[in-house]
């Protein structure tokens, strides 16, 4: 059976340009990097389509729309790809890198195609060209390999691997024999190429939005775990993880609560409005971010209180780190309309004791002694007794 080489072509520019305008429009749901990482792959299937039309013209047209601009236009594609995938993994796009390795490219692929014609030269030129695209695809995507790594990300890598798999049978194809004099010549090697330029689209496409799945799936679990205003834990996160610590048991040192709460701080929202309140509060958690030890688990219960979970901590450790976050939010520098303002906190603390039946009568007696801390003058440290 004769396939057509220049009919494949096309097919395969119909369903990237049937497939652009899908996720052109879907962008309209999205904000962010996530908007902006579709919209790039939307362009980049309409480069596809628009390089394989024009592919599927040679000796139809002139060589410089069918070769220099059909493969300057499929260069741009393979570099907002890259760009693409690297902006949804949240690594840098290396945008100036994968402009010049473009340019590069293309100018070696315009030399041989129209100063010097040399279809053996062109393709080895692609060839490099498809290498260094994929090695700045494939550095970023490496941790998918590892147990338990995104599936995603692994079916992206498979389709990258055939990729590099085609072009390894057009270059063997040209080491091994005679140069077929264009890639729509039907030679084995340009044809499975032909074949998978035609469907990859498709693939890719469905590669890249298992991927945005993924990453949208993460970023909606990561912001019901997160406190809006400060960044730090919200209370279901800080549930989950004194639960976490408590099962994990006691030890020795076992497990410590401090409960912090910001003093006199409806005086601060009254004279300086909630949106001070707010600064205050942000402040203030940061001031608290700084002074935790690696493993430490920080976030607020709600209002100006504020839970720090201490792993592996006793209680002599415990109260120096209280001491310590007492004193270094009292000299946080805050400016609230133009005028200093000073906050202290009261700090209570606690240590898990055999006796307690789970996380939540943990906490709770770190509650009640933040509460002796209030009673006692505020901005100070409340702990249980010391035992000898």
């Amino acid at each position: 059976m004769h396939l057509d080489l220049a009919t494949l072509s096309l097919l395969g520019a119909l369903q990237a340009l049937l497939l652009a305008p899908l996720l052109l429009v879907a962008t309209r749901a999205y904000a962010g990097v996530a908007r902006t990482s579709l919209r790039i792959w939307g362009v980049v299937l309409l480069l596809q389509a628009l390089g394989w039309v024009l592919a599927s013209l040679r000796g139809q047209v002139s060589d410089w729309f069918s070769i220099v601009l059909a493969n300057g236009v499929l260069i741009a594609s393979f570099a907002e790809t890259t760009r693409a995938l690297r902006l949804l993994l949240g690594v840098p796009q290396r945008r100036a890198l994968l402009a010049a390795i473009g340019l590069a490219i293309w100018l070696g692929v315009g030399w041989f195609g129209l100063v010097q014609p040399d279809y053996r030269m062109r393709v080895y030129v692609a060839a490099l060209m498809v290498a260094c695209y994929s090695a700045l695809l494939f550095w970023p995507l490496r941790h998918a390999l590892r147990p338990g790594g995104s599936v995603a990300q692994r079916v992206m890598m498979l389709v990258i691997l055939s990729a590099a798999v085609a072009w390894g049978l057009r270059l063997h194809e040209l080491f091994t024999g005679p140069a077929p004099p264009g890639l729509l010549v039907a030679t084995p090697g340009n044809l499975v190429n032909v074949i998978y330029g035609a469907i990859e689209p498709v693939f890719a496409s469905i590669a890249f939005l298992l991927m945005y799945n993924e990453t949208a799936q993460a970023d909606l679990r990561r912001l019901a775990r997160t406190d809006p205003l400060t960044g730090t834990l919200n209370r279901l996160a800080l549930d989950e993880e004194a639960r976490r610590l408590f099962d994990q048991g006691g030890g020795a040192p076992g497990l410590a609560v401090l409960m912090l709460d910001a003093d006199h701080f409806k005086a601060i929202n009254d004279r300086h409005g909630h949106a001070g309140g707010d600064r205050v509060l942000a402040s203030l958690a940061r001031g608290i971010g700084a002074r935790l030890r690696p493993g430490d688990v920080f976030g607020r219960v709600g209002g100006e209180e504020f839970v720090v979970l201490l792993p592996r901590t006793n209680l002599a450790a415990a109260i120096a780190l209280a001491e310590d976050l007492r004193a270094h939010v009292a000299a946080l520098p805050l400016q609230l309309d133009g005028q200093a303002q000073t906050i202290t906190v009261s700090i209570g603390v606690a240590l898990r004791e055999a006796a307690d039946a789970d996380a939540d009568t943990l906490i709770r007696r770190a509650d009640r002694t933040l509460y002796e801390a209030k009673r006692a003058g505020r901005n100070r440290v409340a702990a249980p007794p010391r035992t000898a």
